[in-house]
Order: C-alpha cells, then sequence, then structure tokens
C-alpha cells in the first residue's frame, strides 16, 4: 500500500501525540495498570465495595530502612514494611501461548481490603499473616458486611538452606540449597497454612525501593486457574517484590507448564497493596485475637511434617470435602470452646487423612 509521505508523517505525530501525551494520571486514583478491556471483558471479583482514603503516611520501618547501613538490617526491615492497612488490586493477563493460534485466556480482575500483620519477627524469620475484611456495596449503597477471611502467609528465613519445591499434582520435595550467602527465602501457605511454594533471593535496595526477585519457583495453580483450567498443572514463575513509602507490588512472570515438560503459555500478573486509612478493619484484628492460638497449633503441625517428611503428597479431598473447610469450621469452633487440646487432635487428624502414602 502506497502512502503519502505528508499523510504518512501526519500518522507519525498522532501515534507520538498518543505515546508522549502529558494527560499523565497520579496513580493513587486509578485502580488497573494492565489493561485491554476494549477487547476483552476480564473475569474475576466485579463487586462494588465501599471507597478507601489513600494513607499518604510512611511505615516507621520503611523510614527507618532509609537511614541504614547494614544490609541485613535493611532487608529486614523491607520484609516488615509489607506490615499495614490496605486495598490490593490483583491483576493477572495472559500474554502470549506456544501454538501460532493459540487463544489468550481471559484476563483476571479482583480486588480486596486487607491487613498484613506480624506473626513473628525474629532476627532470622518473620512471618506475616494477611487477613481480608470486606464490605460489599449494592447499586442501592446499601453496605453488607464485614466479611472476614484468613489469607495466605508468608514466611521469610535468612539463608535458608532447605527449599520446599513444588513438583505438580499436590506434591512437594525438600530440596537443599548451597548458596544462600545473603539471601532470603519466601515461603507460602495456602489459607489454611498447607504449603504452596517456596523460594529464595536477595533483596537490593535503592533509594525510593527496597526490591527481592525470586529464583524460578515451581508454583501450584491458584484458585482463579485451577478452577478454570485443566490443560496446565504448575506453574514456573518467578516473583519480583517491591516496596515502597506508599505500600509493596508483587509482580509475577509466570510461565504454564503441563508436567513434565510441556510448555503452555505465560502471563504477567501484578498485585498492589496500597495503604489505605480510616477503614474499619477491626473485624481482622478482633478474629485474629480470637483464633491465633488455633492457628499456631495449626502452624506448629505442618512444620513439623514438613520438617520430618523429604517429600509430601497431599490428596485434593477428604469425604468431598477440602481441607481449608474443616481446617476453617476447627477455627470457628475453637472461638468458642477455646480447647486447645481438641484442637490438637482435630488438627493433627485431619491432616494425616489428607497425606497421601502411596505417591
Amino acid at each position: 500500500m502506497h502512502i503519502k509521505k505528508n499523510t504518512f508523517l501526519l500518522i507519525l505525530l498522532i501515534i507520538s501525540n498518543i505515546a508522549y501525551s502529558d494527560n499523565k494520571i497520579p496513580q493513587n486514583t486509578i485502580n488497573w495498570i494492565l489493561d485491554r478491556d476494549h477487547i476483552q471483558k476480564p473475569r474475576g471479583g466485579n463487586t462494588n465495595g465501599l471507597p478507601t482514603e489513600i494513607d499518604v503516611s510512611v511505615s516507621k520501618y520503611f523510614t527507618k530502612l532509609q537511614n541504614l547501613s547494614n544490609k541485613k538490617d535493611k532487608d529486614r526491615h523491607a520484609i516488615l514494611s509489607m506490615i499495614g492497612e490496605y486495598r490490593a488490586n490483583f491483576e493477572f493477563t495472559e500474554m502470549y501461548g506456544a501454538p501460532t493460534d493459540y487463544p489468550l485466556d481471559i484476563p483476571y480482575k479482583s480486588w480486596g481490603t486487607e491487613i498484613v500483620l506480624p506473626i513473628t519477627n525474629m532476627e532470622n524469620m518473620i512471618s506475616l499473616q494477611h487477613i481480608l475484611v470486606m464490605y460489599m456495596q449494592n447499586k442501592d449503597g446499601e453496605v453488607q458486611g464485614p466479611y472476614v477471611q484468613k489469607h495466605w502467609r508468608q514466611d521469610w528465613t535468612y539463608e535458608d538452606k532447605n527449599i520446599l519445591v513444588f513438583e505438580g499434582d499436590k506434591k512437594w520435595v525438600n530440596k537443599n540449597i548451597q548458596n544462600v550467602n545473603g539471601t532470603w527465602s519466601q515461603a507460602v501457605y495456602q489459607v489454611d497454612d498447607s504449603p504452596r511454594y517456596e523460594s529464595y533471593g536477595l533483596w537490593k535496595h535503592e533509594k525510593g525501593v527496597s526490591r527481592w526477585i525470586s529464583d524460578i519457583t515451581p508454583r501450584p495453580l491458584p484458585r482463579r486457574e485451577f478452577s478454570v483450567r485443566s490443560d496446565y498443572n504448575l506453574i514456573s514463575a518467578i516473583n519480583k517484590i517491591s516496596v515502597m513509602e506508599w505500600g509493596w507490588v508483587m509482580e509475577e512472570i509466570n510461565d504454564k507448564i503441563q508436567t513434565p515438560d510441556i510448555y503452555i503459555g505465560s502471563e504477567y500478573g501484578v498485585a498492589r497493596y496500597q495503604k489505605i486509612q480510616n477503614y474499619n478493619f477491626q473485624p481482622a484484628y478482633d478474629y485474629w485475637d480470637e483464633t491465633k492460638d488455633y492457628w499456631n497449633i495449626v502452624r506448629e503441625a505442618w512444620s513439623k511434617i514438613l520438617l520430618n517428611n523429604d517429600r509430601i503428597c497431599l490428596k485434593d479431598k477428604v469425604d468431598d470435602n477440602p481441607l481449608y473447610i474443616y481446617k476453617f469450621n476447627y477455627a470457628e469452633e475453637f472461638k468458642t470452646k477455646k480447647s486447645l487440646i481438641e484442637s490438637y487432635k482435630n488438627i493433627n487428624s485431619i491432616i494425616n487423612k489428607f497425606i497421601d502414602d502411596t505417591c
């Protein structure tokens, strides 16, 4: 096709104006970063929540981090800077696939309001618990909630030589790592504190940001995927966590694999945790105060299993129910009975039923 020179220059000018427009948007005023709504409507959480107010104050950990000189101390304060109250936006967009005619999946968007609180804060180990508190608003403006949900947990360990590696199909193996000088492992656990994935990497600190980038990490499919996809059973991921004065961001490059070695495609994901204020998170703190002793027993039970076994395999369901159903039901019982002995028996009994000794 022949295009006249003046027409071609006009097209270039238009493209340049689009690419370098001065119509910049403050990041605090938008919820979504990745977007192709104009060609593919996203799936995921589409309910409306209460309006949130951005908290422009800087956490005490991040403030102190800027004045530290010791590398390990800076690492610890970067991890502790994730503690707080947030609006979290989750975006995952499939970018490409292996076949020429690969059908790109529908992008996923969801959101939540949650707290991140410390369980353990020791020299070489930090454990952070996420708890969701959701308030829904219907079309008439009526507010429903709060809905409280214990969410995922992240454990950080300094120079961790033992990494739990996911192999696919609810199987994990303990792997010994040699070169761990200066690294921190991040172990991520499901809502019921069963294992999910673990990796390790180095923290890097610059003015305005502290960043941790993981080694390549095999991971199970998240609920948003295994509920709709059956063509792959493992994610090979690289995670980057960036901690800044206004919150933190977790970026994911997720390669989709059908084990042992069939590459399906890749997605890019970003979870953005923005600090908010004047939001009623008290139900989350109340829930944790009422159940933290119970969940401590759960964590101890899993710690013993993971420490004493080189390989762990889990069943999907027992009596048609997944593990988290039992765990949360026992947690509700604990809120009223407060029986540590009964909880100990229930937890160990149900975990043992889910462990698959035949794999």
